[in-house]
């Protein structure tokens, strides 16, 4: 029953990140607004218009309004955090771990959206990200804050220069979330997530030209792979650094 629980909230909540990431870079209104509004022509949505996965299953990916295709992006945050939560739920219970884990999730939940749509990265929302988390740690502790401090600091100057020497490859808003991110996590884990988004990214960008060369010319949207270097991390946690060492 807990499952059945955990995957009706977590798609209801991924479908408002999602509504976040669409809103924010664009600077819209959206926390106040009294109902749901189409994305195109910004008629009311019914109530049957709103239910996670099975409405844009039902309307065939488009709109019921104007009947124009939906962004994929929208499907695929529902159904990708459920099996997230649920997994981490496994893994984790609800402990402290789960709810760290969880939070940063639907932080890379809203830039995914806003990356992927925008190519954008909301200075806003990493500000407010990293607010929450300051005081998180210094209610813990202070030398808990002082630790991930430190961790913020070092990862500031590993990934500035890693912009300076490589700067065609990163986006400077990618940056800032690998930097924001040394504050958030260990700095073991940031490296995992690290390699494994630029080792995703590789991958898929090389498989993708071999069929269309004019997509070696396109930006790239950076932190859907970095999602998947977190979600990496997080299933496989320090077994992936024992089997290296």
């Amino acid at each position: 029953m807990i499952y059945f629980h955990l995957v009706v909230y977590s798609t209801i909540f991924a479908s408002f990140l999602h509504v976040v990431g669409m809103n924010v870079p664009l600077r819209n209104s959206f926390i106040l607004r009294v109902s749901s509004q189409c994305d195109f022509c910004g008629k009311k949505l019914e109530v049957g218009q709103m239910i996670p996965i099975l409405s844009f299953i039902l309307q065939g990916g488009k709109s019921a309004c104007c009947h124009k295709p939906m962004n994929k992006t929208y499907i695929a945050v529902e159904l990708m955090s459920p099996f997230f939560v649920c997994l981490l739920y496994a893994l984790y219970g609800f402990t402290a771990p789960f709810y760290l884990y969880i939070t940063i999730y639907s932080l890379l939940l809203i830039l995914f959206v806003s990356d992927v749509l925008y190519l954008c990265i909301p200075d806003g929302i990493l500000l407010s990200y990293f607010v929450i988390f300051a005081i998180l740690y210094l209610y813990q502790n202070p030398s808990t804050f002082l630790s991930h401090l430190y961790q913020l600091i070092i990862g500031l100057f590993l990934f500035l220069l890693l912009y300076l020497i490589v700067r065609n490859g990163f986006g400077f808003g990618d940056i800032k979330l690998l930097i924001l991110l040394c504050f958030l996590l260990s700095f073991k884990e940031v490296v995992l997530v690290f390699i494994i988004a630029v080792f995703s990214g590789l991958l898929v960008i090389t498989l993708v030209s071999l069929f269309n060369r004019k997509f070696r010319t396109q930006k790239i949207p950076f932190v859907p792979f970095i999602l998947i270097g977190f979600i990496f991390n997080v299933c496989t946690g320090d077994l992936f650094w024992n089997l290296i060492l």
